[in-house]
């Protein structure tokens, strides 16, 4: 608890959260938000597309922008690579949007850092956290090979420390002071069903000390597990301080459960992860690796009463690198539902067994060995 404050990143009690069980919904969330606005819109955005979904999202931007909002945006400008005319058509419009760390010969230190998260703040009195990109890619109504994501919809005092939080990113991209922003006085802008008396946690890279913050922060919470620990992560390559809590929390007879990438887009990093399921497996940690679309998400399950998700993949490159966002959320029905989802994804996967797994060729054993070498680049 002194910590979280020490970082700018208190508990905060009563705050209002809907769980957004996929790409459809997340979209749905955020174009709601966008639409209603009446007086600002603030977003982070690692990659956005060029495609019909893409551009539905900026569409709805520019119909903000011209009916007055204040549109400020921070899109990133390797994972965003080809937004390039949409980005230039909402400054047309009016919008103040910045790429984070263009790439330039002048500043190769930055090349690497990216803001690998996702948010969207309209009136500072909404928001939409999660781990869906804005593209095509994401959206399961209009891509039945979509990406399996999770979010979450935020109302309550966690808003403001969003807001501070996005000024930290938007001043690391020269941006000038913000206002703040004036929350309409109106109802909710999201529709789906509410959670009320929420406890939420900003934890946040973006923070002095952020990046080491997370870190610290998923290691404490690894500490805390007594009974059960589900996690679903797309980037599978922790440090060696939460692998060996993995195995530990496993061989105490707690429940631990990995659902992980069958087809991953990134075959590489998938290798790298495969290095370590023996020594998991053998701890009786339980891996699910799920078959049908890419997951997407990022979520951990802790007790069956603390939810943690949003944009940090559990690898170097989102513990070291990247800016991240994830929320912290204690809400017994939104745990509840969440822990529901991910268990309906267990019969839709792939168990791997610690004997079987053991005894691969050696060719596939040497290839996830190389790929784990370069597991601080991945």
């Amino acid at each position: 608890m002194r910590a979280a404050h020490r970082h700018g990143m208190p508990l905060r009690e009563h705050n209002a959260v809907g769980l957004l069980p996929g790409g459809d919904a997340i979209f749905e969330a955020t174009l709601a938000l966008i639409h209603s606005a009446t007086r600002d819109v603030r977003f982070e955005m690692y990659s956005w597309s060029d495609d019909p979904v893409g551009r539905e999202l900026m569409e709805a931007l520019r119909a903000a922008s011209a009916r007055g909002v204040a549109v400020r945006g921070l899109v990133d400008a390797v994972g965003s690579w080809g937004a390039g005319a949409m980005v230039a058509e909402l400054r047309n419009a009016g919008a103040d949007l910045r790429w984070f760390h263009p790439v330039a010969a002048w500043r190769p230190r930055l090349w690497n850092r990216r803001n690998h998260r996702k948010l969207l703040i309209a009136d500072g009195a909404e928001a939409v956290v999660g781990s869906a990109n804005w593209g095509l890619d994401y959206r399961p109504a209009e891509n039945q090979a979509a990406f399996l994501d999770v979010g979450l919809v935020l109302r309550g005092p966690s808003v403001a420390d969003l807001v501070t939080d996005f000024a930290s990113s938007w001043h690391r991209s020269e941006g000038g002071p913000l206002p703040a922003p004036e929350p309409a006085a109106r109802g909710p802008i999201w529709t789906g069903p509410w959670r009320e008396e929420a406890l939420v946690q900003v934890v946040s890279s973006a923070a002095p000390g952020g990046r080491a913050f997370l870190r610290r922060h998923f290691r404490l919470l690894l500490s805390q597990v007594r009974g059960e620990l589900l996690v679903a992560n797309a980037y599978f390559i922790p440090g060696l301080s939460v692998l060996r809590r993995l195995r530990q929390l496993a061989r105490r007879g707690r429940r631990v459960v990995l659902l992980l990438p069958g087809a991953s887009d990134q075959p590489f990093v998938q290798a790298a992860s495969r290095h370590i399921y023996g020594t998991l497996l053998e701890s009786g940690v339980r891996i699910f690796e799920r078959e049908r679309t890419m997951l997407h998400a990022k979520a951990a399950l802790l007790d069956g009463e603390t939810l943690f998700t949003g944009s940090a993949n559990l690898d170097p490159r989102s513990f070291r690198l990247n800016l991240e966002l994830n929320l912290l959320v204690r809400q017994p029905e939104i745990v509840a539902e969440a822990k529901a989802r991910f268990e309906l994804q267990l019969p839709l996967s792939k168990e791997r067994e610690a004997a079987a797994w053991l005894k691969r060729p050696w060719w596939a054993r040497a290839w996830s060995w190389f790929a784990y070498q370069f597991r601080w680049w991945l």
